[in-house]
């Protein structure tokens, strides 16, 4: 039986955890290796992967150029849950399953989400740029209960987010198109956007890139509540940044917190500004979290080639 390529594109591999690679090779996989050190471009994609059957990726893209030049390909396996650099329906209209980590990813993006709310509402990026610039300038902050905090999508990584800032007693204002008010936690109101964005003092985005289109454009953007701050964990695309930075620069906004933009790596202006807290993607980059997603994606690559695969003794 010939043996079934594996290719990993993932910059970082089995660092934490060699499990992922073991689980494979029980599988009876040959598995390769990005050796390039870094996330692929679009047009290394097809010479790296080449004779791959399932591909172990990240935030690299998957458009028709792509898969059309992969045709061996069976599975594209996310070590995440973001699908939005796949293009899907393509992949199914060449038979690729598209699968994703998906419990994985909760609490590392939740954890960080909250740390950075946490650390705009005591003012820490101006604190940290003054002290770097040898200011001594103490700045007023706020307590979490005199906040209203927008979430924007509320599926697992939301409501994780909610559930580890209620006890510090915010109010919650909730826009997302598939929750019933009946399924919402104590203190917590569902609305429509525009709503949210004018009452939130701070609004924090957890929805998913959809269609790709921009959820927060100028007039978004503009229709925030003055002295209001953005988080955004979920993915670049949603927010104008463009916009933003104006927003920023000109004091109607008091900050930003972002692990996620329209291109990464990100050498734009936002990154900055002294009110901005910038990240370089790594939300669910945690020892844990990390070989969890690498392991859920061999395992799920690995049953899908080898239908009915065991992997108890790996686990």
């Amino acid at each position: 039986m010939n043996r079934p390529i594996v290719y990993v594109a993932l910059q970082q591999f089995c660092e934490e955890d060699r499990r992922p690679l073991e689980l494979l090779e029980k599988a009876g996989c040959e598995v390769r290796l990005n050796r390039l050190g870094r996330r692929l471009k679009k047009e290394e994609i097809a010479g790296e992967a080449a004779g791959a059957a399932a591909i172990l990726a990240g935030v690299e893209p998957y458009d028709d150029s792509v898969l059309a030049a992969l045709p061996g390909l069976k599975c594209i396996s996310r070590c995440g849950v973001g699908t939005d650099a796949i293009d899907l329906a393509a992949a199914k209209a060449r038979g690729v399953d598209v699968l994703v980590t998906r419990d994985e990813v909760v609490q590392p993006v939740a954890q960080m989400t909250a740390t950075l709310i946490l650390a705009l509402a005591r003012n820490l990026p101006r604190h940290i740029a003054d002290f770097r610039e040898g200011k001594w300038v103490k700045r007023t902050g706020r307590l979490l209960p005199e906040w209203t905090i927008g979430l924007v999508g509320f599926g697992r990584i939301g409501r994780a987010t909610q559930a580890l800032l209620a006890p510090f007693g915010p109010r919650f204002l909730v826009c997302d198109p598939l929750a019933s008010p009946a399924s919402l936690p104590p203190q917590t109101r569902l609305c429509p956007l525009d709503e949210l964005l004018a009452a939130s003092d701070l609004v924090s985005l957890h929805a998913d890139a959809g269609t790709g289109a921009v959820l927060l454009g100028p007039r978004e953007i503009a229709r925030m509540k003055p002295g209001a701050f953005l988080v955004n964990t979920a993915r670049g695309s949603l927010v104008d940044e463009a916009a933003l930075h104006d927003a920023l620069v000109a004091g109607r906004l008091a900050g930003a917190a972002l692990d996620v933009f329209s291109e990464e790596p990100y050498g734009g202006p936002l990154a900055r500004l002294p009110c901005v807290i910038a990240t370089p993607h790594v939300a669910t980059l945690t020892g844990s979290s990390r070989a969890a997603m690498e392991l859920g994606a061999a395992r799920n690559a690995a049953r899908r080639l080898r239908p009915g695969f065991d992997d108890g003794a790996v686990v």
